[in-house]
């Protein structure tokens, strides 16, 4: 299992100062919404497309100095970034540089000021950016990766998200009214601006959690924490490739019996657990896939977030890996990074640097993450995988829990 995590990518710089690009409209509706929705307002609400990579990545249209690009949408990350690639396309240049912490190391970025960026309804003018590798995502994806739109763009914004209907709107701050059936829930800056709210860990005292839409992961719990409640104590524990904006890194990973964020419970969530842990205002923070178990609105200029909980067919799953590779995709194949301890991969001797070239049969190519074929990690266990390496031999793969 590989999870992408760039983090929160300022320490103290960034104050608010929104910014958002454009994507084709879905379809605008006017006043109070039928349904589940619903804005202050005469106007009409638009909404626009939201396409989810992977079941854990979202990925919206927008625009950097007038340049339509596709970014990823994460509240995880203090501020805006952009790709040294796009950064030279677009002539930016700057000698000014940072060091930003992850949630779990750092990183050197380049700061630039005063970028135009637009999505959803809303073009504005961020006070800075940050010029910074995104080989992280790009690998996880199979695909270049050229923007990552931080909490820098939420402010002075409601941004509502319908997983369901896979759309997202931007309405100016406090103009999104909760109807019945919404629960709010206070949301919080930490030290370093990350956003955060309360949630009870199995059962225990609310804690500061990151709200973090850019993780591919269901929970991140540092293990100092875990070890502190003894959350993992009689349970089966593996590992888990993550990368950030300070490399790849390993750690473990189990089962919470039960995340509830103001009384609304989620349960069975798969966590991870860093062994270094950054963020001195959180113990942890709750990602992509345990914040789509819900319709979401989130306010950061009015410090609070909207919950209300999706229909079982619109809410995303809640992916648990079943093979133990942790994968990076590639044009014509996929690369084994990582083998998880104790799982199926590990058992049948699978090796970093082994290399698949199709799937049941099925050729690995450039489409592998814009399909279904990347779910079969994911597939019931006892499900036996046909796996074709580069060296011409086919090795079988029978999926399994192991944490």
């Amino acid at each position: 299992m590989r999870h992408y995590d760039r983090r929160e990518l300022v320490s103290r710089l960034v104050k608010a100062g929104l910014i958002a690009g454009v994507a084709s409209v879905v379809k605008a509706t006017t006043g109070a919404e039928t349904g589940r929705w619903s804005f202050s307002g005469n106007g009409s609400v638009r909404w626009d497309p939201l396409e989810i990579l992977t079941g854990n990545m979202l990925l919206i249209g927008a625009k950097v100095a007038g340049r339509p690009v596709r970014a990823l949408l994460d509240s995880g990350s203090g501020a805006t970034v952009i790709s040294p690639g796009l950064a030279a396309e677009l002539g930016m240049r700057s000698d000014d540089v940072r060091t930003i912490s992850g949630l779990t190391g750092k990183a050197a970025v380049r700061l630039v000021k005063g970028v135009e960026v637009a999505f959803g309804s809303v073009t504005r003018r961020l006070p800075f950016a940050l010029i910074g590798e995104l080989a992280a995502p790009d690998r996880a994806l199979g695909r270049t990766i050229d923007v990552i739109l931080g909490a820098d763009m939420f402010a002075e914004s409601s941004i509502a998200l319908d997983f369901g209907n896979r759309r997202f709107a931007v309405v100016p701050s406090g103009g999104f009214t909760p109807s019945q059936g919404w629960t709010a829930v206070p949301l919080g800056r930490g030290d370093r601006q990350e956003l955060f709210v309360h949630g009870s860990i199995a059962g225990r005292k609310p804690v500061p959690l990151m709200l973090d839409l850019g993780s591919t992961a269901a929970l991140m719990l540092s293990q100092a924490y875990v070890d502190e409640h003894s959350l993992s104590v009689g349970k089966p524990v593996s590992t888990a490739a993550l990368g950030g904006v300070e490399g790849v890194r390993i750690v473990n990973t189990f089962t919470t019996d039960r995340v509830a964020l103001a009384g609304l419970s989620v349960s069975g969530v798969p966590t991870l657990a860093p062994q270094s842990w950054q963020s001195t205002s959180t113990v942890g923070n709750i990602g992509l896939p345990l914040i789509a178990q819900f319709n979401v609105a989130i306010d950061v200029t009015a410090g609070q977030v909207w919950l209300r909980p999706a229909p079982a067919r619109e809410r995303l799953p809640m992916l648990k890996d079943r093979s133990g590779l942790g994968l990076a995709v590639g044009p014509t194949a996929l690369t084994v990074v990582h083998v998880a301890a104790g799982s199926p991969a590990a058992r049948a001797a699978w090796q970093p640097g082994d290399q698949i070239i199709a799937l049941n049969g099925q050729a690995i190519g450039p489409d592998y993450n814009r399909g279904s074929l990347w779910q079969w990690r994911y597939g019931g266990k006892g499900t036996a995988i046909q796996l074709r390496m580069s060296a011409e031999t086919t090795r079988t793969l029978t999926l399994a829990d192991y944490f």
